[in-house]
């Protein structure tokens, strides 16, 4: 049996390919990423769309191929995958949902009291920004946006710095204001879901607070094929707390999923 390519869906919107860089894909596995980042005015998640279709057309053309999405890039995927060519053979959604919202908003007041300072000042300063009041300076909406997404995480070691490190070089930030702008079309992810042909796994970790349990569950309901795997113990980037769990389940779904 050959591995699949792995067509990869990065978060954000926005967010770089080098923050899946540490995601244990199965051995021999080819990564092909297609990027959220757009240019002002742009739709970064029907941007990342038009590329997922183009990877998994080309790859189909090779061999199996496996769709794996992480946060927003959930957003993209399901409607690249509803529309996919015949050779997609399974779909993992990591730290997804069907809609926008916290699961767990009890969760991230407490992560925020155990941050220290400055980091925990910056995340209070994010959580009280609203939408439209996001500051008009990249650096500082750059901060906000790094301490926000830290409180997802369970723990700061050296592997979860690494990855807000990798946000924060490669963010684009026209992505995150058409998000914030609110000029995005408001999806009906419900709809695409429910047309994917492939199996999916959707993989949340228990300690998410934005994507949890209830957001997986409500996900798996939606497509056709859907199991749940959750991670105990795991944030909002599970495999950075448990990569040997989350090496196991992409593992077993690229066997489940590939012709021998």
């Amino acid at each position: 049996m050959s591995a699949p390519s792995a067509v990869l869906a990065p978060g954000g919107p926005g967010l770089g390919g080098d923050t899946l860089a540490g995601l244990p894909l199965p051995p021999g596995c080819r990564r092909l990423v297609a990027e959220s980042d757009c240019g002002g005015g742009d739709d970064p998640f029907a941007l990342q769309t038009d590329r997922l279709l183009r990877l998994l057309g080309a790859a189909g053309a090779e061999g199996p191929v496996l769709l794996v999405a992480h946060s927003a890039g959930v957003r993209s995927a399901l409607r690249a995958a509803a529309q996919s060519p015949a050779r997609l053979t399974g779909v993992v959604l990591i730290s997804a949902q069907l809609r926008d919202g916290t699961d767990h908003p009890e969760l991230l007041e407490r992560r925020l009291d155990a941050l220290e300072d400055p980091l925990r000042e910056t995340a209070r300063r994010a959580r009280a920004t609203a939408p439209e009041q996001a500051p008009a300076d990249d650096a500082a909406l750059r901060d906000l946006l790094i301490a926000d997404l830290a409180l997802t995480l369970p723990g700061l070691g050296p592997a979860q710095w690494d990855f807000l490190a990798a946000c924060s070089r490669t963010w684009n930030l026209h992505a995150v204001r058409a998000l914030l702008s609110g000029r995005l079309p408001e999806d009906d992810l419900a709809e695409p879901a429910g047309r994917i042909g492939a199996p999916v796994l959707v993989v949340n970790g228990e300690q998410d607070p934005w994507a949890g349990a209830p957001s997986a569950r409500e996900l798996a309901r939606a497509v056709p094929d859907g199991t749940v795997r959750l991670v105990p113990g795991a944030g909002h980037v599970p495999w950075l707390d448990d990569p040997e769990t989350v090496g196991r389940l992409l593992a077993g779904m690229a066997e489940e999923t590939t012709p021998t």
